[in-house]
C-alpha cells in the first residue's frame, strides 16, 4: 500500500471535481479504497417503479451495523478514516467541524463521507446547520467545477443521510455521503443515467415522503435547515411519530428514522420503519430504487420478494 495522504488544511478552492477525483484515484491505486470496475448492473421496472441493482463483490467485507468498531478510530467513533482523509471542512477561521474522507467501500467513483469531527455525534441525531454547511461546501464546489452538461463526463452529485438504524445505516458516528448519479464512472462506454423519481412531479413511489423543490439551484445553509426541519416535521406528523413520547428519545436527541436526499434541484425526506425485510435491505439509495448488493443471492432476495413490496416494508406504505 502507498503512504497515507496528508490530511492538510484544505480550503473550499481545493474541493474541485478534478482534485477530488484525483485524490480518490490515488486511494484506489494505493489499495486503501476497495473499488473495482467488474460490477454488474441489472435494471428492471416493477409496478411502474424503476430499479437499478448494482452487484458489487467488494461489499462482501463491508461492516454491518452490528459489527464492532475497528481499531484506531477517533474517540467515540466507529468509522476508521486513518489514511482516507481528503479535506477538513468548516467556516474559515473557525476550525474544522467536519472531515471529508473517501468511502472505503464505494458504490461509484468517487464516493465520499462527510463526518463530524466530534466522534461522539450519533447517526440518530437530526442534521443541523453545521452539517448542512459542510455538505454544501462539498456539493456546491462539485456543482461549480463539474464538466458542462454537453460533456459525456458530466456528473450530477447527490448527497444523502441515513438517520438511525432503521434507515439502513451501518455505522453510528454521524456522517453524510456524497456520490455522482450521472456520468460514465470513468468507463469507456457511458452508462445511461438512472431516472430519479424525485425529479418527476408525476412519479409517485410506493412509500410516504416529503419533498421540496428548489427554484434556482442549491439554497443557502439557513434555507436548507429551514426546509429540512419542515420536511422532517411533515414526515413525523404523517407517520404519527412523537419524539418526546419516550424519555430516551428526547434525552439522546433521537430523531424519526429517515433518509435525507439532497441535490441542487430538490430535498426529500423519507420516513423509515425498518432497515430490511426478508433478507433485502436498503439505505437511502435503495429508497431511490438504486440497490447495492454484494452477490447474486442478495439480488434474488430482492427480486423474489417483489422490490416494490420490500420498499413498502422498509418505509411507510403510501396507501395507508
Amino acid at each position: 500500500m502507498g503512504a497515507a495522504p496528508d490530511r492538510g488544511n484544505s480550503t473550499l478552492d481545493d474541493l474541485s471535481e478534478d482534485r477530488l477525483l484525483a485524490r480518490f484515484d490515488e486511494l484506489i491505486n494505493s489499495g486503501l479504497v476497495v473499488y473495482t470496475k467488474d460490477y454488474r448492473i441489472v435494471r428492471r421496472t416493477y409496478q411502474g417503479f424503476p430499479f437499478e441493482f448494482r452487484i458489487l463483490s467488494s461489499l462482501t467485507t463491508k461492516p454491518s451495523a452490528a459489527s464492532a468498531a475497528p481499531p484506531n478510530c477517533r474517540p467515540g467513533s466507529d468509522i476508521d478514516v486513518n489514511g482516507y482523509e481528503v479535506a477538513a471542512l468548516g467556516p474559515p477561521g473557525c476550525g474544522p467541524t467536519h472531515l471529508l474522507a473517501a468511502n472505503k467501500f464505494p458504490l461509484t467513483r468517487p464516493h465520499f463521507l462527510i463526518l463530524t469531527e466530534d466522534g461522539w455525534r450519533r447517526q440518530h441525531e437530526p442534521l443541523d446547520a453545521e452539517d448542512f454547511a459542510a455538505a454544501t461546501q462539498v456539493l456546491g464546489s462539485l456543482a461549480r467545477t463539474s464538466s458542462p452538461p454537453s460533456s459525456r463526463h458530466r456528473r450530477r452529485y447527490l448527497l444523502f443521510f441515513n438517520c438511525g438504524l432503521d434507515s439502513g445505516c451501518s455505522r453510528v458516528h454521524k456522517h453524510l455521503q456524497i456520490l455522482p448519479v450521472d456520468g460514465d464512472d470513468g468507463e469507456e462506454e457511458e452508462i445511461e443515467a438512472f431516472p430519479l423519481w424525485p425529479d418527476e412531479e408525476d412519479t409517485r413511489p410506493p412509500f410516504r415522503f416529503a419533498r421540496e423543490r428548489f427554484a434556482s439551484g442549491l439554497p443557502s445553509v439557513d434555507e436548507l435547515v429551514k426546509a429540512y426541519r419542515a420536511l422532517l416535521a411533515r414526515a413525523e406528523r404523517d407517520v404519527g411519530w412523537a419524539a418526546g413520547r419516550e424519555g430516551r428519545r428526547r434525552e439522546q436527541q433521537e430523531a424519526l428514522p429517515h433518509n435525507l436526499v439532497l441535490t441542487e434541484r430538490w430535498m426529500v425526506v423519507i420516513p423509515r420503519r425498518a432497515p430490511g425485510w426478508e433478507g433485502a435491505d436498503a439505505n437511502t439509495l435503495g429508497m431511490l430504487g438504486m440497490v447495492a448488493v454484494h452477490d447474486e443471492e442478495k439480488l434474488k432476495r430482492w427480486i423474489g420478494n417483489d422490490p416494490v413490496e420490500v420498499l413498502k416494508k422498509l418505509g411507510y406504505p403510501a396507501e395507508e
